[in-house]
């Protein structure tokens, strides 16, 4: 073999190692519902703590393909449409249920409307509370 052909199997070689190696990480960051409910606890309690913070009530909204945010004012609902409290649509092959109807309002004092959702997908459920002061995400064991 000559010092060309040897540089070509190796070129070849790193282009392979390299697509298989971005492969491998595409797969590792496919959604879960793990991600998933904790992503919602952490939009919820960020969405309480601008309701306190900011003085305004501040609304849970769902439909069926996910979950945002909204101010309530005098003309009714209006959608948050900044990244942090935007609406949020889930991956294919998820759902979310929850205990209470939308919309689900946060209080300004710290003592929104407590409430539960559970998030679902294939063989995985999660659930994430909400007190009224603070969310967070446990996984369900059947």
């Amino acid at each position: 073999m000559t010092l060309i052909e040897m540089l070509i199997v190796l070129a070849i070689i790193g282009v392979a190692a390299g697509a298989v190696s971005l492969g491998i990480g595409s797969a590792t960051r496919a959604p879960n519902v793990e991600a998933e409910a904790r992503r919602l606890a952490v939009r919820l309690q960020a969405a309480a703590d601008d309701a306190m913070l900011g003085d305004q009530l501040i609304a849970l909204t769902t439909d069926t393909h996910g979950y945002g945010f909204a101010r309530v004012g005098p003309r009714g609902l209006t959608p948050i449409t900044d990244d942090a409290l935007a609406f949020h649509t889930l991956p294919g092959g998820m759902v979310m249920a929850l205990d209470t109807a939308p919309p689900v309002i946060l209080g300004v004092d710290g003592t929104g409307q407590p409430l539960g959702a559970t998030v679902t997908g294939g063989d995985q459920t999660w659930r994430v509370q909400y007190d009224g002061v603070t969310a967070r995400a446990t996984k369900v064991t059947p």
